[in-house]
């Protein structure tokens, strides 16, 4: 059994059953995790991409892509296959696996395996709010995997031309996400570093000048893969403009500044204090440019919280190259610190104690226990038998952003009309709507490059933080008679005492008033 048990194992089935339960509520609060499926749904049984939007009335009709298609299709088939529950257990298995494999290369550095899962922790607080069954998930990991190449090869532990495996993982990922831009440029910038290092004499990984040829070739083959995706450029657009709204921030938390964040910017500043310390603590030494990039994305992450899981993988990815020249801890360990235990290698270089490689086959049995449970999961998810944790019915139907309570109510006035049946709405209810009764055409949700700045600031922010009173002007413009907001908001209130409004059902967090004829 022994040989079946690694210090991974336990990391990852740690990881895996904390996640699967906090998960189980916390990783359905975001509207995008409701219709990403049902986008994937229509793609998979009309056999077409959307062009168009069909969701809502306020821009029926209008040019809409669905950018992240093949992410969405991904996650309508783990839906069909077992609902909720399958979509928990698709994006915790993937979590626990990149973080397991974070673990590894940190404890394959030296370092202890406490400091190891220190680190790791960090990194997971730093990143937890973005974690839902979305497509920007994939962003996170295929992030990780190019910054993990791009540190090998600097370090001289992979060779130049086993980075051209980077351009399938293009083609997946700009398919998958627009997240893909990043990587591009994280690609472009550290090759860019890598020539200029060579030209001015600082430490760089390239022995000739030629050897640029091959790493443009590489950029280049990889941004053009954005070609791959049925869109085109129009995929890069879309996603430009979101990225580039001044008004987005102002209604969806995930892009407001960090400081403005609450808890989650603070864990990002206290990761990146961290790294931070880690960094400078390899001073005089020159630090290596991969060293230095997540600071680029922690400066994304100020203007935007929603970068911070970007700065954190990549972050603690560079910790393990990092932690064996940090002076303080070479300071700790040469004063009985366990934790920071160091030994000597070849050529003189002091890093921290570490296993030796083990055997791949050993690796492969060490995942066997894993691999396992999640069949055992999936299989009872599969099959609908309610089991806790693993099986079905373990995920709550309820959620901030998905109340359920109220659908009987909304399905009995979801068909009234052939072409779509209009609703008021709450951005955050959106995709709710969206995804559970599909007869309803909602007046907005989360996909903001649709919207609009102008109708965002002027027309939606205007109702539902200045003047409540526009649902009426809207109600005889467009003929809806729900509306779905949240409790004790401006505009619920104003619902609450205006005169031709009435209260159908409301739970904690949620109301619906139905519009009557005086």
């Amino acid at each position: 059994m022994k040989s079946y048990w690694r210090t991974e194992t336990g990391i990852f089935l740690g990881i895996w059953l904390i996640l699967m339960f906090t998960g189980r509520d916390s990783f359905f609060n975001d509207p995008g995790s409701f219709w990403h499926v049902k986008v994937g749904q229509n793609i998979l049984s009309s056999g077409q991409l959307p062009h168009t939007d069909t969701f809502s009335f306020t821009r029926a009709g209008q040019p809409w892509i669905a950018n992240q298609w093949l992410g969405e299709c991904v996650l309508a088939v783990l839906d069909y296959l077992g609902g909720q529950d399958t979509l928990l257990l698709a994006t915790v298995t993937v979590l626990a696996c990149m973080y397991t494999w974070v673990a590894h290369r940190l404890l394959r550095a030296g370092l202890h395996p406490l400091l190891a899962i220190l680190i790791m922790v960090l990194a997971i607080l730093a990143s937890a709010y973005h974690f839902h069954p979305r497509p920007h998930l994939i962003t996170i990991l295929f992030l990780g995997l190019l910054f993990a190449g791009l540190c090998d090869f600097e370090a001289g532990r992979l060779p130049l031309w086993r980075l051209f495996w980077l351009v399938p993982l293009f083609v997946i990922w700009c398919n998958v996400h627009g997240g893909v831009l990043g990587g591009l440029g994280t690609l472009g910038i550290v090759v860019a570093g890598w020539g200029l290092a060579k030209l001015v004499g600082w430490p760089s990984p390239l022995v000739r000048y030629r050897q640029l040829i091959p790493l443009g070739i590489l950029v280049l083959a990889c941004g053009l893969t954005i070609f791959v995706n049925p869109y085109g450029l129009d995929m890069a657009r879309s996603w430009f403009a979101v990225l580039g709204s001044e008004v987005v921030a102002r209604f969806m938390d995930e892009h407001k500044p960090l400081l403005e964040s609450g808890s989650a910017g603070l864990t990002v500043l206290l990761f990146g204090l961290f790294y931070g310390l880690a960094l400078i603590g390899v001073l005089p030494m020159r630090p290596r440019l991969t060293w230095l990039l997540p600071l680029l994305w922690l400066a994304l992450a100020w203007r935007s919280i929603r970068h911070g899981p970007l700065f954190a993988i990549t972050a603690v990815i560079a910790l393990a190259d990092i932690f064996p020249n940090v002076r303080w801890a070479t300071w700790l360990a040469e004063r009985g610190s366990a934790v920071f235990r160091i030994r000597k290698v070849e050529g003189g270089a002091r890093e921290r104690g570490s296993a030796e490689r083990a055997p791949r086959f050993a690796l492969l049995r060490s995942c066997a226990l894993p691999v396992l449970l999640v069949l055992v999961a999936l299989v009872l998810q599969v099959a609908a038998v309610p089991v806790p944790i693993l099986g079905h019915g373990w995920v709550q139907a309820s959620s901030p952003a998905c109340p359920a309570e109220l659908l009987p109510d909304l399905e009995k006035g979801q068909w009234q009309r052939p072409g779509g049946t209009p609703i008021f709405n709450d951005m955050l209810y959106g995709g709710f709507l969206i995804r559970y009764t599909p007869g309803f055409r909602v007046f907005i949700d989360d996909r903001c490059e649709l919207y609009g700045d102008d109708f965002l600031k002027d027309d939606y922010g205007e109702a539902m933080l200045k003047k409540p009173a526009k649902i009426n002007d809207w109600a005889e413009e467009f003929g809806f008679n729900l509306a779905l907001v949240q409790r004790n908001s401006r505009m619920e209130r104003f619902l609450r005492d205006a005169a031709g409004w009435v209260l159908v059902h409301q739970t904690s967090e949620a109301a619906l008033y139905r519009r009557v004829t005086l």
